[in-house]
């Protein structure tokens, strides 16, 4: 656009002032003069450069004008300059040419080293697996490609693409990526992490959350749904109605520490009988024995468990989970969220936040800051105890129960990968 020359006051002084119009970003784009020949020499000054500017405009396809727009735009709405963003590419670019003839390595290996670094510092086998799982989705398609040849914006694009993550997932996995590019340096087989080249995700606060009644009848119907389903009945409950946290029922500790089988925490550590549990020290995350008291609709759930044969340590615990979930179209799985309502809801039932902590193996302070200041409502504890085999069973012949299905097997309630 020609700009327009006028004569203004400004702080009750002549200057001559050129409108250019909006600039890239809709914003308007003007320039003072104190004198009118200076005003001249830009105009001047801006022929010349729209010659030049025009000439290889008009020489580009207009496919290249529109990528190119589209390019400065998303530069802009990152505000970042078309500058910096190349001086990046070409410090990235240098740092990854030396080690384009030289010491090497594939995405896939480096994950593979990634993996044997974490079993060897204690993760349990199943962790491990998850995680190598995880950076492949991101492999996908490059799994032999040279770790160092990828560029910070691949893995941004492919971050960007999943917008259904939360802001604290997002974090949990730039810290993976960031971990797993750790490595490649660490073995000489990258120079540069690029994930320090990613927009950072700052400290995300806690949410503080419980599954409402609905969802948690919904889960164990699920679990009650089909035979194979029914062997993660038992942590669920344990989970549910017992307090216990995953780690505790999968052993993740003892594992750790190389204990056998018959260390591990099982059946033989619940007493059913007269309502209790047994953490003991190797199974219990904070290294303090607990005994857990059961309540009536605990036990009635763990005898349903036992008769079902559902494994302690639970087996497939992670697609059996998975499965529940996507058969009853659950999309968000509260970390360690079956524990936080079962001692939201013991509160109602002792009336008394230390007993509370007797069993969940926590303090008061946590106990006070993720649980009581929910103020869930004392006769919505009261359903939670009520929720029991019988009343899960009667639920799954419901016309309800039909509709929670065909909710979830709906087409728009699918996820797509």
């Amino acid at each position: 656009m020609k700009p327009t020359k006028r004569q203004i006051l400004k702080r009750g002084q002549t200057r001559w002032e050129l409108d250019f119009g909006l600039d890239t970003a809709g914003k308007k784009k003007r320039k003072l003069f104190k004198s009118e020949a200076e005003a001249d020499a830009e105009l001047e000054r801006c022929k010349k450069l729209e010659k030049s500017y025009g000439e290889y405009w008009l020489l580009m396809s207009p496919l290249e004008r529109q990528s190119t727009i589209t390019t400065l735009q998303e530069i802009s709405a990152k505000e970042l300059t078309l500058g910096r963003v190349w001086a990046d590419y070409q410090k990235w670019s240098l740092e990854s040419g030396k080690l384009s003839t030289g010491n090497s390595q594939t995405y896939a290996d480096v994950v593979e080293e990634f993996k044997r670094r974490k079993l060897a510092a204690g993760k349990t086998q199943r962790y491990v697996k998850n995680t190598g799982d995880f950076l492949m989705t991101f492999g996908k398609g490059r799994e032999r490609q040279n770790i160092h040849e990828i560029t910070p914006a691949e893995l941004e694009t492919w971050i960007d693409f999943h917008k259904d993550w939360s802001l604290s997932t997002r974090r949990t996995y730039m810290l993976l990526f960031s971990s797993l590019w750790a490595v490649a340096i660490a073995k000489g087989w990258a120079t540069l992490n690029i994930v320090d080249r990613l927009e950072p995700v700052g400290k995300v606060g806690v949410r503080v959350e419980i599954y409402p009644n609905e969802t948690t009848q919904n889960i164990l119907a699920a679990a009650l749904a089909n035979p194979q389903t029914q062997k993660i009945l038992a942590p669920l409950v344990l989970g549910l109605f017992g307090c216990m946290r995953p780690e505790e029922i999968s052993s993740v500790k003892a594992l750790a520490a190389g204990m056998t089988e018959k260390q591990l925490f099982g059946w033989h550590d619940i007493d059913l009988e007269n309502g209790r549990i047994l953490v003991r020290v190797e199974i219990a995350k904070t290294g303090d024995q607990r005994t857990i008291r059961l309540q009536p609709a605990a036990v009635e759930w763990l005898k349903l468990a036992k008769k079902l044969e559902s494994p302690l340590p639970p087996v497939n615990e992670r697609r059996l989970i998975d499965q529940c979930c996507e058969l009853i179209g659950l999309k968000a799985w509260i970390r360690d969220g079956l524990r936080k309502n079962c001692a939201t809801h013991l509160r109602a039932v002792y009336k008394n936040d230390y007993d509370v902590v007797k069993d969940c193996g926590n303090s008061i302070r946590v106990l006070l800051k993720h649980y009581a200041d929910l103020h869930v409502p004392e006769k919505t504890s009261k359903a939670h105890w009520e929720i029991t085999p019988k009343t899960v069973r009667k639920y799954l012949k419901s016309n309800e129960w039909k509709e929670v299905l065909e909710k979830a097997s709906a087409p728009a309630n699918s996820s797509s990968e």
